[in-house]
């Protein structure tokens, strides 16, 4: 999050006085961050609310609603000061303990949030994601005990993936790790997440199971952290009024496949700012995914009228096009995206995959080395994809370079296994092919195109046997 420099000296006046009770116990006056006046809708969100505060000087929802925007525009010391005004207006609400209980996490301050959250749990026993929380900030301070504690709480609750996974974090830390391993087999068959997997793969490697860690390292390389839905976290987004935090926001919304809200998200913004051109790429897609086809190809091209051969439209209409079966279209505006902007990766992508629907392998495998140039996001799928290119064209040994090269960025890459084996069958080199299929068994996933495989193993096998 953004600190702005000097922020909290302006603030520090006013936020002692915010903090502060008169004699006769009333709570001091809300506090007030300075705002640039050019992001206009903070400015009006901002000066209501605190006309509000104001206006009802002890209601505890309205320093509630002031803390949250202040918050979510990333003023977060004039949130924290909000927070504790209204849990001292009103100390039965749950969430000003609660939120304060995050902020201080999110400030590094673990004791601190804990001290909060303890406030919190006291009004309201029952909500899961305070004693994840919990649970999560011992471990981290190491005690493993009432952590463990902490996270059963949720078990029984019924948080269940995340508890477990909780609980078996605990036992990691005290060198339980065959107690985590029984915890951990099924929960990662289950949730197939990262963390997960990297928590069995140190289990494993403590148990001497050098193998099963490799594979469960490998599976677990995305540092992706669990996460577990919060509602209470959700009422704070309304206040969200920053331009770049809301472009931000919807975004992630989009990423996260949650199209209606990013349309609620953009549509206001292109009414304060009609010609912005992220806005309007944005808009485009996200009508795209909610099926308004015909709107998302009005906001493309009116991005065009306003940023003429603009790559990020060209993007946008290069989806639309693939999505109604247009390839031939799609290709001419990826191409003309990467023209303005050759460093671009996903283009590059995309360009390749289109590429490879009308059989023109070589144009792919030129789009796809480029997005392996300009730094790809998920380099194993493109050498592999790439592989997958030299294959149809028999060049073996360009193919098993970049299946190798796949599995050395992911050993847990099924079907890259099966296909170096595959090829390696081809020139001959059956143990080799063997071995890359044992890999793949281990694996345990992709029955059928291993199984192919091993026939084709079997009869090049056996043809070379008779020679």
């Amino acid at each position: 999050m953004l600190w702005f420099a000097g922020l909290f000296l302006a603030l520090g006046i006013l936020l002692a006085a915010g903090c502060s009770k008169s004699e006769r116990g009333e709570i001091g006056e809300p506090p007030v961050v300075p705002l640039d006046a050019a992001d206009s809708h903070l400015v009006e969100v901002v000066r209501e609310l605190l006309q509000a505060v104001r206006a009802l000087p002890t209601s505890a929802e309205m320093r509630g609603r002031l803390a949250m925007a202040y918050e979510v525009n990333e003023f977060e010391g004039a949130a924290a000061v909000a927070y504790a005004q209204a849990e001292a207006l009103d100390r039965r609400d749950f969430r000003w303990p609660y939120f304060q209980a995050l902020l201080s996490s999110e400030g590094g301050d673990p004791e601190e949030a804990l001290e909060h959250l303890s406030r919190a749990i006291a009004i309201d026993k029952t909500y899961v994601p305070a004693w994840l929380y919990r649970g999560v900030w011992l471990s981290g301070l190491g005690d493993s005990e009432q952590a463990r504690e902490a996270f059963e709480h949720a078990l029984r609750l019924g948080a269940d993936a995340n508890a477990k996974a909780g609980i078996a974090q605990t036992l990691l830390g005290e060198k339980r790790h065959a107690e985590a391993i029984v915890l951990l087999e099924p929960l990662s068959a289950e949730l197939r997440h990262p963390h997960v997997y990297r928590m069995l793969g140190r289990a494993y490697q403590a148990a001497g199971r050098a193998d099963d860690a490799k594979i469960a390292l490998a599976r677990g390389r995305q540092a992706t952290p669990l996460q577990w839905r919060d509602p209470l976290q959700h009422q704070k987004w309304g206040y969200l009024a920053n331009w770049g935090g809301q472009l931000v926001h919807a975004e992630n919304l989009l990423r996260t496949e949650r199209y209606a809200e990013a349309v609620a998200v953009l549509e206001p913004m292109r009414e304060r700012r009609a010609a912005d051109d992220a806005v309007l790429s944005n808009l485009s897609l996200a009508y795209a995914r909610t099926g308004q086809l015909d709107r998302a190809f009005e906001t493309v091209n009116e991005g065009f009228a306003n940023w003429p051969d603009h790559f990020r439209f060209h993007n946008v209409i290069s989806t639309l096009y693939r999505e109604q079966g247009d390839i031939d279209r799609a290709i001419e505006h990826l191409q003309r995206s990467v023209a303005q902007e050759p460093v671009q990766v996903w283009p590059h992508e995309r360009l390749g995959a289109a590429l490879m629907e009308q059989e023109r392998y070589d144009e792919a495998l030129d789009a796809y080395g480029k997005a392996l140039e300009y730094g790809t996001e998920k380099p194993e799928a493109i050498h592999y994809t790439m592989g997958l290119l030299h294959g149809i064209g028999e060049r073996w040994q360009a193919a098993i370079e970049r299946f190798e090269r796949a599995i050395e960025l992911n050993a847990a890459y099924t079907k890259a296994h099966i296909n170096l084996g595959r090829c390696l069958a081809e020139v001959g080199r059956f143990e080799e092919a063997r071995a890359a299929l044992a890999w793949a068994e281990r694996l345990n996933t992709h029955p059928a195109e291993l199984a192919s495989a091993h026939r084709r193993l079997a009869s090049l096998s056996d043809v070379a046997a008779q020679r």
